[in-house]
Order: C-alpha cells, then structure tokens, then sequence
C-alpha cells in the first residue's frame, strides 16, 4: 500500500498557491522556522510550523524534487496534482486524498498521517506524511529553527543542489554536484573547476555512507591538473566495488582508464600447487617492471585444490585513489571462496588514448612468507 500512495501521493503532496478558505484557522509557532531541502533553503516565505503537536511543512516543497502540474479549484478548495501516471485531489481540512489513474477511474482514498491544511494559500502536509508517502527524513533538532528534509529512494531531484557532494582536498573550487537523483540512482552529475561547470552523464547508486571521492591532481604528467571522480558502487561480504573518471577540465574530456580489475586480470597469471604441506600460489605480473612471485600458505595442503582452486581470483574488493599526482588502485587478490591473501597494487601512466596500467605489484597479508623475483 505504501508504494501504491508513494507514486501518486509524492504528486498530491506538492500542494502550492491557493487562495484563503474558512479551514485557514492555523497559527504559526512564536519563532517562525526555516526550510531546507536537500541542503538548500527554499520557500522563506512558507514557514513550516507546529499544529498540535504536530510538524507540518509546505506541499509544494516536493516541486524540488517531483515534476508534476498543480491546478487550484477555489470553488471546491481542491488542489489537483497530475503527472503523468496519475491525478491525485487534495482537500484542506481533509486526512485522505483521492487518487486516480485513469481518466475513468472514479479513483480511491488513501489515508494520510494527519489533515492537509491551508495557510496563507499556500497547502501544508505533515512532515510524517511527507516521510511515508516519499521515503524522505525530516528533521527538526530540539530548540533548532531549521527544518531539514532529505529525499529518500522514492524521489526525483529536478534541480541542482547548492550543497555539492564532495571538494577536492588540494582545491576548493573544484566541487562535483548530482545533477538528477533518480529513486535510489544518481543519473547525472555536474563537475565545476575553477568556476566552469561541465555536465557528464555518470549512473550510479545513491548511497549516502559512501559518498564521492574528488581529487585535483596532474595524474597524466602533462603538467595541468585532471580532477578524478572516485565513486562506490556497492560494498557487501567480501566485496567492494568502485568506478573512477578522470577529466581534462580545460576541453571537458573525460580520458579512459581501464578498470583496475580488468587491468590486473590482463597483467597477472596465477597457479596454484601444492607442495607436500603447503599450499604454493605462484604469480607472474607483467607491469612496467615485470616480477615473478611465489606465496607459500604453511600447513595448508591438507584443504586441496578442492578448495583452494587452481588459479587466484582478482577484484572483488577494489579501491581507487590519488596520491603525489598517481592514479592507483588497490585490488584484492583471493583464494579458496573469499579468503584474501594479498593485493595487487597498481599505478596508473598516460597513454595513447587515455590512462593505461604502469606498474603493478602484489602485497601479500600476513598469511604466508612471499618471495619476489625481478
């Protein structure tokens, strides 16, 4: 039920300008709050308050996020929301909505979590409601004056944020903005330099623990800083995935750059032997400095090459940065299902086309004893 409300709810919500009605008996609180959405103030002139206990904030707040049409019917005091999946009415004084999807349908009440009201003209929801029909969380701290709204999965950001989701450490003009949040997926982001903005059409998830990294350095040796986009895309038992981009600020260029899995699959062979009881992984690694490695797993035969298989596997966990103006890429190496005994370490060169693998090593865990041969 709550996702049925949450698509044509999220419309009726975006309540807007109405004129005055005999429901307009609500008095705001002595010290009028603020609205921020998102990181940004919006509407100083439609200030959430307190009714009875409860927090209510302005309906048209959800224009920053939702496209949709309002039309003010001041014969019946309804506000009606379309969109292009459905029409929702919304009556002041009222604690349901009515919602249709077709243009025959005589539509269905959804309960809200407390009476629409009308103040000053403008229509005001719960917070809660907010909350339930969007996925949103609103804040209000206790003795604060600022009520904060963040948009949950269910929403669609239609407008740039102030806030930008991450700054470069070296740089504080170099700032990465999301474009369009749509649902739980960023689709878009906007990059500003030193004042010039660039839009890049980069789809990931939104995942507030683990927001975008951005750095400014000369990581292709060209002598002009690029500014590197590290985002994350997904984390879990033994995994952790992550995207890199790097752009030429000056031309809006984004250079290619080979995924540090794929890379490290295209530069390192592994086997793995046993050797009476130990367990031998052997790696051949085919960097800029090529190097031969043998790791020996003590008192481990007796597992097998059941378990252990006969090949390493490379890039469940991947991990990018930048550091003394070098793209690398921490990638793990594993045995067995998810047993870890090492990382493969890469450092990122210029290429012909974009960034290509330079160096490549391996760094083993405290597991076994490595021998290194050049």
């Amino acid at each position: 039920m709550k996702k049925l409300i949450a698509a044509s709810a999220l419309a009726l919500l975006l309540a807007g300008a109405a004129a005055a009605s005999p429901i307009d008996t609500v008095h705001s609180a002595p010290a009028p709050l603020s609205l921020v959405v998102d990181g940004q103030a919006v509407l100083p002139h439609a200030a959430p308050f307190h009714s009875g206990g409860t927090l209510y904030v302005p309906a048209r707040t959800l224009l920053e996020f939702y496209p949709m049409q309002l039309q003010w019917n001041n014969t019946l005091k309804q506000l009606t929301l379309f969109t292009s999946w459905d029409k929702t009415i919304l009556t002041p004084g009222s604690a349901s909505m009515k919602v249709s999807y077709t243009q025959t349908d005589g539509g269905s009440n959804e309960t809200l979590d407390a009476p629409v009201l009308l103040k000053a003209g403008r229509v005001y929801i719960a917070a809660a409601t907010l909350d339930s029909l969007t996925g949103a969380v609103t804040e209000l701290k206790p003795g604060g004056s600022r009520v904060t709204v963040t948009p949950g999965d269910l929403s669609t950001t239609v407008r740039v944020p102030t806030e930008p989701l991450a700054v470069a450490g070296t740089n504080s003009k170099v700032k990465l903005y999301a474009a369009l949040k749509d649902g739980n997926t960023y689709k878009g982001f906007i990059l500003e330099v030193n004042g010039k903005k660039q839009r890049f059409n980069w789809t990931v998830p939104r995942d507030y623990s683990h927001p975008p990294q951005l750095y400014y350095a000369d990581v292709d040796s060209d002598g002009k800083p690029e500014a590197t986009v590290v985002f994350t895309l997904g984390t879990g038992t033994s995994l952790v995935a992550q995207e890199v981009h790097v752009v030429k600020p000056e031309q809006g260029k984004e250079l290619s750059v080979p995924a540090a899995d794929v890379a490290a699959r295209a530069a390192v062979s592994s086997s793995i032997t046993l050797d009476q009881k130990d367990v031998l992984l052997k790696l051949e690694l085919q960097g800029t400095v090529p190097s031969k490695v043998t790791l020996r797993l003590p008192d481990r035969a007796e597992d097998g090459l059941k378990y252990f298989g006969s090949t390493a596997a490379i890039g469940a966990v991947t991990y990018y940065s930048v550091e003394n103006n070098k793209l690398l890429a921490d990638t793990s190496l594993m045995v067995g299902m998810t047993e870890s005994v090492g990382t493969l370490k890469l450092e990122y060169k210029a290429g012909k086309t974009g960034m290509e693998l330079g160096a490549i090593a391996f760094e083993p865990d405290d597991r076994g004893e490595a021998i290194v041969e050049k």
